[in-house]
Order: structure tokens, then sequence, then C-alpha cells
């Protein structure tokens, strides 16, 4: 089990802008800076521009093969190199989106602790009752898969985790 766990968080489930950290016997909310927002999003296009320039080559070489086959060849060589090429740019930003919550954790400009009353999982997110240390209640919507949001919470709690 790691001593940390970062999650994006957000009361809303489309923007994500938050991250949800976990460490023993504390939770906090942080909202990233200015600055390492700017940086996640030229980072994420400069990811995107190299990836291009890597798969770009292999695209055109495939391609170029195309004039070549027959009518069902060439639709079945188009459809995969198209399918790869749409997973393997999905694999890549998922990655991203996990690797760059160290960044957004680490350049912060405002930090709430958190005391989670209550989660509800639905496989791929958590809904999550929260109180914040002056009382005010809030939900928030945890982009997190179910096993390793509840071994944060063991770590939360001081609880040794199951999982070894």
């Amino acid at each position: 089990m790691r001593d940390r766990y970062l999650f994006s968080a957000d009361p809303k489930a489309t923007e994500y802008k938050q991250v949800l950290e976990i460490t023993p016997g504390r939770a906090r909310l942080l909202m990233p800076s200015e600055g390492a927002r700017r940086w996640r999003w030229v980072a994420s296009l400069g990811i995107f521009l190299v990836y291009l320039w890597i798969t770009s080559p292999v695209s055109t070489i495939l391609f170029a093969v195309v004039p070549f086959l027959t009518s069902l060849a060439f639709w079945v060589v188009v459809g995969t190199v198209s399918a790869g090429w749409f997973a393997g740019l999905f694999i890549v930003f998922h990655l991203w989106d996990r690797m760059s919550l160290l960044l957004l954790a680490g350049e912060w400009s405002r930090a709430t602790d958190l005391v989670l009353l209550r989660a509800r999982s639905f496989g791929t997110f958590q809904d999550v009752a929260a109180r914040t240390r002056e009382g005010q209640e809030m939900r928030l919507i945890v982009d997190a898969r179910a096993p390793r949001f509840w071994e944060a919470v063991q770590l939360l709690e001081g609880r040794p985790s199951s999982s070894g």
C-alpha cells in the first residue's frame, strides 16, 4: 500500500478540476494553481504532437499498401489502422491523466481538509459525501475504481491493507 493517493474529483462529474489527496489520517481537496493547470494543458498538447509524430509514419506506410488491396482487405486495413490509432491515443491520454495528478497536486492554490462521511461506489467512479473542518457538507464525484479508492480509505483510517 502506498502512503499517498491522488484522485481527480469535483462536485460536477464533467469537470474534474480538483484533486482529492488521501494520506495517513488526512483527506484534502486541492485546487490546482493556474500555472499547474496551464502546464498540464501545454504538456497534453506536446504529448499529442509527439503521438502524431510517432504514429504518422506507421499510418502512412500502412495506408500506402491500401491501393494494392482488394475491396474487403482495403476496409479491414483502414478499419484496423484507424481503430488502433484511436485506441492508442485514448490509452496515452488515460495514462497521462493519471500521471499528471502529481503535477496538479504539487502546485495548488487552495487546500481544504475533509472528513469523508460516506461513499457509494459506481465501479469506475465514487460518489463521496464529505464535510470540511468548518462544517460545510459537500458531495464529490471521484474518478477512481472501487478497489483503489477503498484502499485509500483504509490508509486514511489507519487500517492495514488487505491487498498486500
